[in-house]
Parts: C-alpha cells; sequence; structure tokens
C-alpha cells in the first residue's frame, strides 16, 4: 500500500496523538524561522522547556542567511512570511553547500490543503505541522524527523 505522505513520513498534522517516550531534544540546535509574534513566542516556550539551543527569525531571507553560515540540527520554517517565503527558502537551502543543506526541515503552516503539504515536499521539506498544533504533536514530529521516531 502506497504511502498517500508526500514525505514518506507519518501525517505528522493529523495523527492521533498518545503519550510516548521521546529522545531528548536537549542541546539540539533549532532554527526556528516565523513571522507571527505570537506563535514565535509560543515555539519559544515550548522549544525552551525542551531545553534546545534556540535561534528565532522572523523572513526566509534571513533563516537561508544563518542556515548558510551556522549549523542546526533541524529548522521549524514557517510557509508564509515577509522578503522571502519559507518555500524559497527551503529551496535555497536544500540547494546550497551550506552546513544545514541536509538537516531535517520542518514546514509549520495554517494551510494543511493536500497541495501545499505536496508543495512543502517539492520545496525540500521533510515534513509538515498544521497550525493549531499541540505540543505533542511537534515535538513529537520533531523527534520523528531527527531520531526516526523512537
Amino acid at each position: 500500500m502506497s504511502n498517500p505522505n508526500p514525505f514518506g513520513h507519518n501525517d505528522l498534522a493529523n495523527r492521533q496523538t498518545r503519550p510516548r517516550h521521546r529522545p531528548s531534544l536537549a542541546g539540539l540546535r533549532v532554527l526556528v524561522a516565523e513571522d507571527v509574534e505570537m506563535v514565535r513566542d509560543l515555539l519559544t516556550i515550548l522549544l525552551t522547556r525542551e531545553k534546545v539551543v534556540l535561534t528565532t527569525v522572523t523572513d526566509g531571507a534571513r533563516a537561508l542567511e544563518l542556515a548558510q553560515s551556522q549549523t542546526f540540527d533541524i529548522i521549524l520554517m514557517d510557509m508564509n512570511m515577509p522578503v522571502m517565503s519559507g518555500f524559497e527558502a527551503t529551496r535555497r537551502i536544500r540547494q546550497s553547500e551550506g552546513p544545514c543543506a541536509q538537516v531535517p526541515i520542518l514546514a509549520l503552516t495554517a494551510n494543511a490543503s493536500k497541495a501545499e503539504v505536496a508543495q512543502c515536499g517539492r520545496a525540500g521539506m521533510d515534513g509538515h505541522v498544521a497550525k493549531p498544533f499541540t505540543p505533542a504533536v511537534l515535538m513529537d514530529a520533531i523527534a520523528d524527523l531527527l531520531f526516526g521516531g523512537q
């Protein structure tokens, strides 16, 4: 049976959440690209609780700049941002020879249509989480991309 998800992963946006043990995210270097202050603040709270090393930016151009000059373990990328979209930033990160060219990129978007999810995959993203999301769904999605769902 074929997997309907264009990323080849579980449908992170729609799956049922159930308590599970997940590896610690402590010490991971996470880049968050999100232009909406309230969402950025929420992500900061959630990720700080996990003791990650967090860097936040408000547009795709800045995310691209940092991804080409610094090393991160995962990038959380909003799709619709000023200056440069998350789609374009991801395409350019993947095409670069920078330190994050192969780093997992998790799409964060309010539009969970099949067309947008497919567009995320074509841009080079590794997974997708629809907003609004629960903390468990977000942390599980990050763990799945980094640790294979352990």
